[in-house]
């Protein structure tokens, strides 16, 4: 909840700067993000290379915040990796016992303990470079990077990969909207850590619905190899077919010959695209599809790798979806790189953990309705739909969830942006609200919306 705050903030342009316990209550609808007195509004322009001096609290304030550099959305990030690891430990990171407390397994799982020190890296290119990034990196089955500097100083985050049946298990433990279970006790919103085994993921998860624009942006664009108004992919771009088995497919990846991956996967890419913005992030999307007519695959796996025009890599990361249904297609956005524009992207799929292949035991569709597309006066575009949810012999686990991914096309109907939104599962017979905003958008002539379980 406290991410999904942070993420509403930054795609209103806002840095919080000073996300810590006392900044968040909790109430019965849930996490509140308080006190904005540091906050900024996030200037592209500026050519700055610094924009604070010593603000926020020690101990969660990033480095940048003593004046190593400028303040970023990877300003906040570092400060929500700096608040699971109190929430974990009960200790504040400034406190001497901090690193004896994260570095205990006991306490803390090895995995978490990798993605707090993915996040609380001392440089922020080293870190998760968007809040949507580092809860990609919480949810994951994969292990998250490890940077060479592990965290500002002061203080310093130990990190580590964990062992693999360490990490097996975090991969089996089901998520959920409340992975993080925060406690409110006496005095200003003091939140103590509640998790010991790990986070919760909520298990059945899938894909379907999806609305299309009615009428093309006045917007145009021609396809061009220009990273401003989408690059190359390595599957390019493609539509479903009816078997699952068409379009454009991307790799299937192999990792090895390790024996607990399946090895006739059934999952393939049919559609995929991207574009960068001016600062060099790739914004993508691409389509997942199950061809198995009865097996489900939970939490699929795409790696995404972005290569300069040498065909040296410039970024790769590991993507984790929730659920693939049989003969059911997945589309899924993100943010990807560290500030460098790649010449071409690739989209891998991994083959798949046995375990995490199955009979399906129902289904979930999520009619899209109502969209509509709004210009902003500060130059962001607002993308607005209302959600249903169909379920097939699927029941929904408490705090399910939606999430929206928006798709924009080119003239040739080819995927050139994505981004996301998540929201709270609607009840019976009813729909949910939701809206997207974004800034300093590709030229496109159409978008696509799209729902799947979270």
């Amino acid at each position: 909840q406290i991410c999904e705050a942070v993420q509403e903030l930054h795609q209103h342009g806002v840095i919080h700067r000073d996300i810590t316990p006392a900044n968040v209550i909790v109430a019965q609808d849930g996490a509140h993000l308080i006190d904005f007195g540091i906050a900024r509004i996030r200037s592209e322009a500026s050519n700055r290379s610094r924009d604070t001096t010593a603000l926020g609290t020690y101990g969660f304030a990033s480095p940048e915040q003593y004046g190593f550099a400028k303040t970023d959305a990877r300003s906040d990030v570092f400060s929500l990796g700096r608040l699971l690891g109190f929430m974990l430990t009960g200790v504040y990171p400034d406190a001497s016992d901090y690193e004896q407390r994260l570095a205990d397994d006991a306490a803390v799982p090895a995995r978490l303990r990798a993605v707090i020190g993915y996040a609380c890296a001392f440089e922020p290119s080293k870190r998760p470079q968007s809040v949507q990034e580092f809860r990609q990196a919480l949810f994951s089955q994969s292990n998250p990077p490890i940077p060479n500097a592990s965290s500002a100083n002061p203080p310093s985050t130990r990190t580590t990969n964990g062992s693999a049946s360490a990490s097996r298990l975090f991969r089996r433990l089901h998520l959920s909207k409340r992975a993080i279970v925060l406690w409110s006790i006496a005095g200003a919103a003091l939140i103590i850590a509640a998790i010991a085994g790990g986070i919760v993921l909520a298990g059945q998860l899938g894909i379907i619905g999806s609305a299309t624009s009615p009428d093309s942006s006045t917007q145009s664009s021609s396809q061009s190899t220009d990273k401003a108004d989408g690059g190359h992919s390595s599957n390019g771009s493609g539509t479903d077919n009816a078997n699952g088995t068409g379009g454009v497919g991307g790799t299937d990846g192999a990792d090895g010959d390790n024996q607990d991956t399946v090895t006739d996967n059934p999952l393939k890419i049919v559609e995929s695209g991207w574009s960068a913005d001016q600062q060099g992030y790739v914004h993508y999307a691409f389509a997942l599809r199950n061809t198995s007519k009865t097996q489900q695959v939970q939490y699929p796996q795409i790696t995404i790798t972005g290569r300069a025009k040498d065909g040296s890599i410039v970024f790769s990361q590991t993507q984790a979806l929730n659920m693939a249904f049989p003969n059911q297609t997945v589309y899924d956005a993100g943010q990807a790189g560290e500030g460098t524009a790649p010449e071409t992207v690739d989209f891998t799929v991994l083959n798949p953990d046995t375990y995490n292949v199955a009979k399906a035991q129902g289904t979930a569709a999520f009619p899209i309705s109502g969209i509509s597309k709004i210009d902003n006066r500060d130059g962001g575009t607002t993308f607005n739909g209302e959600v249903r949810a169909v379920a097939d012999g699927f029941k929904p686990s408490d705090g399910q969830q939606i999430k929206i991914s928006l798709v924009l096309r080119n003239a040739q109907n080819a995927i050139i942006y994505g981004d996301i939104a998540f929201v709270d599962w609607p009840g019976n017979g009813r729909s949910t609200p939701f809206s997207i905003t974004v800034y300093d958008l590709p030229k496109y002539v159409s978008y696509d919306l799209y729902a799947q379980i979270w």
